[in-house]
């Protein structure tokens, strides 16, 4: 997925904080607002749960999401340490697998344009020399969804 050939962006529809992560040399934008915490788990800490990775986390059991493969993005390589974005969205929580952590930043939302009815992005954030693709925090709740 390249977004930088993917959309043509259009009018600003807000602003507010979100976490910058990097996926697949991809970036994306999650809402502080929906984020739980940020935890550094081992690979041989994660459990299976009807074969879908999940970590324990203060007595509840957060699915993982790989979002390289929810985007059939090429695949993260393999680390014995994983970066997982904890969020929480109506009562339900799960977990983002990242590649990389790149900090907290007040981002304008744009509007994606002809790719507006997509249930994955709310929008598009132009940061220095990049694009982020804002991540839609309640379409990732559903399990279909979160296995790609």
């Amino acid at each position: 997925m390249d977004t930088n050939q993917l959309m043509v962006l259009g009018q600003q529809t807000g602003t507010y904080q979100a976490l910058i992560v990097s996926i697949s040399n991809e970036l994306f934008a999650i809402p502080l607002s929906t984020i739980l915490s940020i935890e550094n788990v081992a690979v041989s800490e994660l459990s299976q749960v009807d074969n879908d990775d999940v970590i324990y986390l203060r007595g509840k059991v957060i699915p993982l999401v790989y979002l390289d493969r929810v985007f059939n993005m090429e695949p993260s390589p393999k680390k014995e340490n994983l970066s997982v974005v904890v969020c929480m969205y109506n009562h339900s929580y799960f977990g983002f697998v990242v590649d990389a952590l790149n900090g907290q930043k007040e981002i304008e939302t744009k509007s994606l344009g002809v790719l507006d009815d997509n249930d994955f992005f709310t929008g598009a954030s132009i940061l220095d020399d990049d694009v982020a693709l804002i991540l839609n925090i309640p379409s990732f709740v559903t399990e279909e969804v979160r296995n790609g």
